[in-house]
C-alpha cells in the first residue's frame, strides 16, 4: 500500500479523487491548502503527490520545485492536475520536477493508472540501491550500508505500512515507522519480513544516535518472533474484541520487560478494545504488542469477547476501512454544523434512476461489517422492497446522519418537494437522456432552499450528462461530475455542505 497525498483546493475534485485512490488500494492524505505540504510529505513519508497546479499558479510550481531541493522529499512522485491547455505551462510544470502532468478533463482511470506506473517505475537514477525484504533482509541491508558509509534515506515499505532510516556515514540517525520513532520504530522495521526498500539520497538531519543499537534490535526482533510463534494459537485475531477479568499480574522476568500491564489496563479500561486497537495506540512496536497480548490469553489475563451472530473476525484493511467512514461521517455533520445546518439530525437524500440502483446497492453492500450493519442492510431491503429506504448514523462526536434513498420515477413524484427543501444534500444519479420530473423537482426545490445545502448530479453516460447540463441550466447549488462514486465513504465526502454566507 502505498502513501499518496492529494493537495486539490476543490471540493468534488477531491472528494472523487480520494475515493478513486483509496479504493485502488493506496492510503490517502488530503490537504486543501498546500502551506505546509513539503513538510507533511516529509514527516508522513509521503511516496506519491497528487497536486492541483491552476494555470497561473506560482505557488504551486514553487511547491513542486521545493519538493525536489528537499533532501526528505527529493524522491517523492509528483503527478500535477492542471487547467491550462497551453504546451508552455505543461512545460513549465514538468520543468520544474513533476513527473506526470495530467490536463483537466480527465478519467479518474487515467490518474491511477499514472499513479501505478510511477510508483512501480521510479528510475533507478535516483534509487541508488533498492530491492525486495525477501532476497535482502533489512539487517543485510543496513550491514551494507554501514560497511560502504552510505549516508541517505532507507525507505521500508511493507504490508502494514512504511517507514524510514535515515543514515549518515553508515550510521543511523533515525528511524520512523508511522507514528513510532526511535528503537521502537527501528524494531518494527527489523521485524518486517516481507515487503521493499530503496535507498534515496540525501543528508540526514541530526548526528548519529546511540539509541538504535542495530544489534541489539536484531535479537530482540528474533526474540520476539520466537516467542510468537510458540503461542501463536493464543493470539486473537485483529478485530476480536477483547475482555479482562480481575487476575492481577504478578512479577514475570522473563516477560517484564513486556507491556503487560499497559494492555490489561488499556483492555480493562474500554470493553471491546481489538489488538487493532492496541497497535494503533502505537505505544510499542506491533511485534512486542502481539507477543504480550498473546502471552496474556496463554495466562488467563485476557479472553476473546463475544461476537454478533455471523459476524467474521475483521482483519486490519476492514477495520482501517470501517474507521474511515466513521471519521467521514463525523466530519460530515462537523462540516454541517459549521455551515449552520442542524447537525443533531442531518439529513441526505440520495435520487437514483432504476438503472443506476444496483451500482449504488454494490457501495452498501461493500461497506466493512455490512453483514451486521442493520441501519445499511434495513436501508437496501427496504428499497429493494418499496423503492425507498433510510439509514442513521451517529457520529463520533455527536450529532445523526440519516441517508434516504429514493428510486426515481417516470411520473411525478409529489412527496420529493416536502422532503428536498430540508435536505443537507441531495444526489441525484442520472443514467438516461431525459432525467424524470423527480429531479427537475428536485433541482428546485434544493436552489430554493435557503439552507447551505449540496446538490450533486452523477451523470455517468454521455445521454446523462446532457441531461445534467440542461437540468442544472442557471442553477445555483449544484453541479455535476461524469464519475460515480466508488464507495459510501466517498459518495458522503461529495455532498460536504457549503459555508454559510
Amino acid at each position: 500500500m502505498a502513501k499518496l497525498l492529494l493537495i486539490e483546493k476543490d471540493q468534488i475534485s477531491a472528494a472523487l479523487l480520494e475515493d478513486r485512490l483509496r479504493v485502488a488500494g493506496h492510503q490517502v492524505e488530503m490537504l486543501f491548502d498546500a502551506t505546509r505540504a513539503a513538510s507533511r510529505v516529509d514527516e508522513h513519508q509521503i511516496d506519491l503527490v497528487v497536486l492541483d497546479v491552476p494555470g497561473e499558479s506560482a505557488a504551486a510550481l514553487a511547491l513542486i520545485a521545493e519538493l525536489r531541493n528537499r533532501p526528505g522529499t527529493r524522491a517523492v512522485s509528483i503527478v500535477a492536475l492542471s487547467d491550462s491547455p497551453e504546451p508552455a505551462h505543461r512545460m513549465d510544470v514538468l520543468r520544474a520536477g513533476a513527473d506526470d502532468c495530467l490536463i483537466r478533463p480527465f478519467d479518474p482511470e487515467e490518474l491511477e493508472l499514472r499513479v501505478k506506473r510511477l510508483l512501480g517505475s521510479r528510475t533507478a537514477g535516483l534509487h541508488l540501491l533498492q530491492g525486495d525484504l525477501v532476497s535482502h533482509p533489512l539487517w543485510a541491508v543496513l550491514q551494507y550500508l554501514q560497511q560502504v558509509n552510505k549516508t541517505g534515506h532507507l525507505k521500508v515499505r511493507g504490508a502494514a505500512g512504511s517507514g524510514t532510516i535515515d543514515l549518515s556515514g553508515g550510521e543511523l540517525v533515525a528511524a520512523r515507522w508511522q507514528g513510532l520513532r526511535g528503537k521502537e520504530a527501528l524494531l518494527t522495521l527489523l521485524s518486517i519480513e516481507e515487503g521493499s526498500f530503496r535507498v534515496d539520497p540525501g543528508e540526514p538531519v541530526g548526528e548519529p544516535s546511540r539509541d538504535l543499537p542495530m544489534n541489539e534490535l536484531l535479537m530482540r526482533a528474533a526474540w520476539l518472533k520466537d516467542e510468537l510463534a510458540k503461542r501463536r494459537q493464543f493470539l486473537p485475531f485483529t478485530g476480536e474484541p477483547l475482555t479482562a477479568g480481575g487476575k492481577e499480574l504478578g512479577d514475570e522476568p522473563e516477560f517484564g520487560n513486556l507491556p503487560l500491564r499497559r494492555l490489561l489496563s488499556r483492555i480493562r479500561g474500554q470493553r471491546g478494545t481489538r489488538l487493532f486497537d492496541l497497535i494503533m495506540d502505537e505505544a510499542e512496536a506491533p511485534l512486542t504488542t502481539r507477543v504480550a497480548l498473546a502471552w496474556l490469553v496463554e495466562n488467563g489475563y485476557v479472553a476473546t469477547g463475544e461476537q454478533a451472530p455471523g459476524m467474521a473476525p475483521q482483519n486490519t484493511m476492514e477495520i482501517s476501512s470501517a474507521i474511515l467512514l466513521e471519521v467521514g461521517i463525523a466530519e460530515l455533520i462537523a462540516a454541517a454544523a459549521a455551515a449552520g445546518l442542524p447537525a443533531e439530525a442531518l439529513p441526505y437524500l440520495a435520487l437514483v434512476e432504476p438503472e443506476a440502483w444496483p451500482e449504488l446497492r454494490r457501495l452498501f453492500e461493500e461497506v466493512p461489517g455490512y453483514a451486521t450493519h442493520p441501519e445499511l442492510r434495513k436501508l437496501v431491503e427496504q428499497v429493494e422492497a418499496r423503492r425507498a429506504g433510510s439509514a442513521t448514523f451517529s457520529g463520533a462526536g455527536g450529532g445523526k446522519l440519516a441517508l434516504h434513498v429514493q428510486i426515481l420515477a417516470a411520473g411525478p413524484q409529489p412527496q420529493l418537494a416536502a422532503i428536498v427543501p430540508g435536505c443537507a444534500g441531495v444526489l441525484l444519479w442520472l443514467t438516461g437522456a431525459k432525467a424524470p420530473e423527480g429531479a427537475l423537482s428536485a433541482v428546485q426545490r434544493l436552489d430554493a432552499s435557503g439552507l447551505a445545502a449540496t446538490g450533486l448530479v452523477v451523470a455517468t453516460t454521455p445521454a446523462a450528462q446532457r441531461a445534467a447540463a440542461e437540468l442544472l441550466q442557471g442553477s445555483r447549488k449544484w453541479r455535476s461530475s461524469p464519475h460515480a462514486p466508488q464507495s459510501l465513504l466517498g459518495l458522503l465526502r461529495l455532498l460536504q455542505p457549503r459555508k454559510a454566507r
